[in-house]
């Protein structure tokens, strides 16, 4: 038999890498599932670039071993796993075997031993490839065994071994046995670390050798360290030491890769929702059994119009050309008023079926629409007023969208698409528009979809928005949400769609401009950067730019990413800038390349043809924390203190000549809510004396009066007082204010010593939201944060920063979002100024000039009075001809 690759995956290993390298993910029932796409992903890979025809995956068995029996305390400072990746354990040993792979363990025994028998036992006729990170299994390379690190792309021969550890592979266990491992338990020998380690290796070969000549070993103190601890040496030697005599009972065949079984890979997909791994030949799915109507004959449609008329609560879901509402026209609409059914009328599909003009059912249905009486309901509908308005219908009678309630009701959850919510509260897979959209692996337009698919997929939408509507409301009761929600969530609806009809005035020939500008100053800093280096690079190649500094310049890395590669982030080059003046220079292009493409070239492709204003997509559901993310441009990352940002905020006018560009911005909104909650007198005091609170704060801190702060100490005060709002420890600290770890934590402890209410406010929360498992803000919007009771460490800490920041951060835009309410409902104002944007805790109008004054007044009323706190609210406002002079 001709020789053959065996790959042995150290399959714990994986899971458990995959785990710590996708942040928390979830199916929509809450399972989650972040270690199996990571590992499903892993594997797929390999599979894909290798291609093995023998490959066989081996898990730990779970519980002791027998080193546990050698030793009592052998790997008990990890601690127990963290009950998530528990209950992942077995989806995954579910997929591999459902993909033909061979999955093994041992009780008593770990992977380790499991691999180092086989590895051995085959490897004597066979090549065999061990997929792993971990160290240990270096003691078993030679001509035929070798070890693979996918995750760092990295092969590791007996060569390699030699050249990194200056050992052969048969050495390396005497060289654990010297050096020990901490994250295992592994004793070895206390003072004596991995240098000195090879030092003797090299000189006398193996353990036993060192132990003859401890007399020719000149230092007295390595003599001595030996000598006391050479039980534990010699114990750790029997830990370290990978078995390879266990008998397995298996023939090379039995590790060949068999066919994947589709249905049961399909089954697994679905229930885990990993929808782009589902198999393109899997079995169609049952036809949906509803009640699901084309409205196509007049007949059929004034029918339609009499039950619409006599409803309650209406669902309706537009079908249209664009996702960008105010470039999309109406294709075709649905309603749902009885759960289980659904009526669908195609106005603008491409087939020749005959189908009712648009203005003739628009002209019918406007009465209906605008009924206030009727009670609207949608799945972000903010979309179906935009469009509407186009067609000079004002959507009224607003009365719930299931997207903002089931946000209102749980701002953790991933993604709050109607699938999602679908498939998380009523157990039910939707068709997607992918499925209706796709033709031989075309996509078409929704017009091109034929009118019996458009009812299926189009009513599927009403009717489930229509059942998540009577589900969510009920919810919504029994936390004695749904006052808030109809008060406060749903206005904001009417609020945002308002912002981004009216959209903005852009001078096009400002940013053009200024993209030259930034263009030219790239390619100078882009030929300083390879003068400096003395070779041209591709500088956005993380890659390239890592082989430069880390492998030519020979700079001292800040840190790994999570595959192990030193880091070329913006952090990373900051803190490692005094090694070379190419990592200014770097900086600099990348902070000028971005602004280039994200702003001054992106901002004129959006401006809308009809309007000439862009009209920026405002996001109620963004975030976890509440605040308003946007897109298309995104105008939350704007720099906003340095010169580049207020450059381009130039470019943004007022629409015509009699009005100019307000903006109202509120003064520590965050720090004037850790006030409020924590009740703490030093800082309520602060407050209400209009004093400046970064100023007290250095004062304390430094122990000095107050007019004698300088403006370095306030910087450090103003950076620990917002800092504490996001649980920052002396570590991150240290780098943002750059003095050394020890001093940052002594700022920290005397920050709480000087707000002792803020520490026992921080307490609280976190014991409270540890017992209930959400964390609330202002309005009482839960997010929930199932991470602060998770027996790892890195993952409890994470949370309860989130449990500390979700009542300040979140509060803070439940405030703006009122204050935003109240400003819209004040009908003095509404035709003097427009709302035209919304940015973190800043609004910006456009004002006709001869009202401004009266205007900034009733604003900044309408801010600083939206809620009752027990330190006032301080609203910043100025005006000008632009954004920029507007501050």
């Amino acid at each position: 038999m001709s020789a053959k690759r065996i790959f042995l995956l150290d399959a714990s290993s994986y899971v458990f890498r995959a785990y710590h390298a996708i942040n928390y993910l979830t199916n929509s029932k809450g399972f989650p599932t972040n270690a199996i796409f990571g590992f499903i992903n892993m594997t797929k890979k390999l599979i894909e670039e290798f291609n093995p025809e023998y490959f066989v995956a081996v898990f730990d068995p779970g519980g002791p071993s027998f080193r546990n029996d050698i030793y009592e305390l052998y790997k008990a400072n990890r601690g127990e796993a963290p009950e998530d990746i528990s209950l992942q354990f077995p989806k995954i040993i579910e997929y591999l075997e459902a993909r033909g792979v061979r999955v093994i363990s041992m009780d008593n025994y770990e992977a380790d031993d499991v691999i180092g028998s086989l590895a051995k036992q085959f490897g004597t006729k066979h090549e065999i490839t061990i997929l792993s990170g971990d160290k240990d299994f270096t003691q078993l390379i030679d001509k035929n065994i070798n070890m693979m690190d996918t995750m760092r792309d990295r092969t590791v021969s007996s060569k390699e071994v030699v050249k990194k550890y200056g050992l052969n592979p048969n050495q390396m266990i005497d060289f654990f046995s010297l050096v020990g491992d901490s994250i295992d338990n592994i004793p070895g020998i206390k003072g004596i670390g991995p240098k000195t380690a090879q030092d003797l290796l090299v000189k006398y070969k193996t353990l036993n050798g060192i132990y003859k000549n401890l007399n020719k070993i000149e230092k007295p103190r390595i003599r001595d360290l030996l000598l006391d601890f050479r039980e534990e040496a010699q114990l750790s030697k029997e830990l370290v030491t990978i078995k390879t005599d266990l008998k397995i009972p298996l023939k090379l065949e039995d590790f060949r890769i068999g066919d994947p079984n589709l249905i049961e890979l399909n089954l697994l997909f679905s229930e885990l929702e990993f929808d782009s791994f589902l198999e393109e030949d899997r079995e169609p799915a049952p036809k949906k059994s509803s009640n699901y109507r084309s409205i196509i004959t007049k007949k059929e449609f004034k029918e339609l119009l009499i039950n619409l008329k006599k409803t309650t609560f209406l669902s309706l879901d537009l079908e249209t050309t664009s996702p960008n509402p105010v470039e999309a026209e109406i294709v075709g609409i649905s309603f749902c008023y009885d759960a289980g059914s659904a009526f669908y009328i195609p106005v603008k599909h491409e087939e020749e079926t005959k189908q009712l003009s648009l203005d003739y059912v628009l002209d019918s249905l406007k009465p209906i629409l605008q009924d206030q009486k009727i009670k609207k309901i949608g799945q972000n509908i903010k979309y179906e007023v935009i469009v509407l308005s186009k067609y000079d219908i004002e959507l009224s009678g607003i009365f719930f969208d299931t997207m903002i309630a089931a946000h209102l009701l749980d701002s953790s959850l991933q993604s709050y698409s109607l699938d999602n919510l679908s498939r998380r509260f009523l157990d039910y897979k939707m068709i997607t528009y992918k499925e209706v959209t796709t033709i031989d692996k075309e996509t078409i337009p929704f017009a091109g979809v034929r009118i019996d698919k458009a009812t299926e997929y189009s009513c599927e939408d009403a009717d489930i928005t229509f059942k998540l509507f009577e589900l969510f409301r009920k919810k919504l009761e029994e936390a004695d949400l749904l006052t808030t929600y109809q008060k406060h969530e749903v206005p904001f609806v009417l609020v945002l769609a308002g912002m981004e009809k009216t959209g903005v005035n852009i001078n096009t020939k400002k940013l053009k401009a200024l993209s030259k500008e930034f263009e030219k100053f790239i390619k100078d800093t882009e030929n300083k950067i390879y003068q400096l280096i003395g070779e041209e690079f591709n500088i956005n190649s993380p890659q390239q730019l890592r082989e430069i500094l880390f492998a030519k310049l020979k700079l001292k890395p800040f840190k790994k990413t999570r595959k192990g590669k030193f880091s070329t982030d913006s952090e990373s080059i900051q803190n490692i800038m005094d090694q070379h003046d190419v990592l200014k220079e770097i900086l600099s292009f990348r902070f000028y390349s971005k602004l280039k493409s994200t702003y001054l070239d992106a901002i004129p492709e959006l401006i809308n043809s009809r309007t000439g204003r862009i009209h920026t997509s405002y996001n109620q559901v963004g975030t976890a924390t509440g605040r308003l993310s946007s897109s298309n441009p995104n105008l939350q990352n704007i720099p906003i203190r340095t010169l580049e940002g207020k450059r381009i905020r130039e470019s943004f006018i007022s629409g015509n000549k009699d009005s100019i560009i307000l903006s109202a911005d509120y003064s520590q909104i965050e720090l004037r809510l850790l006030a409020h909650f924590s009740q703490d007198s030093a800082m309520v005091n602060s407050f209400n004396l209009n004093e400046d609170i970064h100023t007290n704060t250095a004062s304390e801190i430094f122990n000095v009066k107050k007019e004698t702060v300088d403006e370095n100490q306030r910087r450090i005060a103003k950076t620990i007082n917002f800092g504490i709002l996001y649980g920052i420890g002396a570590k991150r600290l240290s780098l943002q204010i750059n003095q050394d770890s020890k001093t940052s934590k002594l700022f920290i402890e005397k920050y709480f010593d000087r707000y002792k209410g803020v520490q026992k406010f921080f307490e609280e929360i976190i014991n409270l939201t540890r017992q209930r498992g959400y964390a609330e803000t202002i309005l009482k919007r839960r997010r929930y944060i199932p991470s602060i009771n998770d027996r790892n460490f890195a993952s409890r800490a994470s949370g309860e920063r989130v449990a500390i920041n979700t009542p300040i951060q979140g509060s803070a835009s439940d405030v703006i979002k009122l204050a935003m309410i109240s400003i819209n409902s004040d009908e003095s104002l509404k035709k003097e100024c427009k709302m035209i944007m919304q940015v973190h805790d800043e609004l910006v109008f456009e004002v006709k000039k001869e009202k401004i004054q009266y205007t900034s007044k009733r604003i900044m009323e309408h801010m600083e009075n939206c809620i009752q706190l027990k330190v006032p609210l301080k609203v910043e406002i100025g005006s000008g001809a632009t954004w920029a002079d507007s501050h």
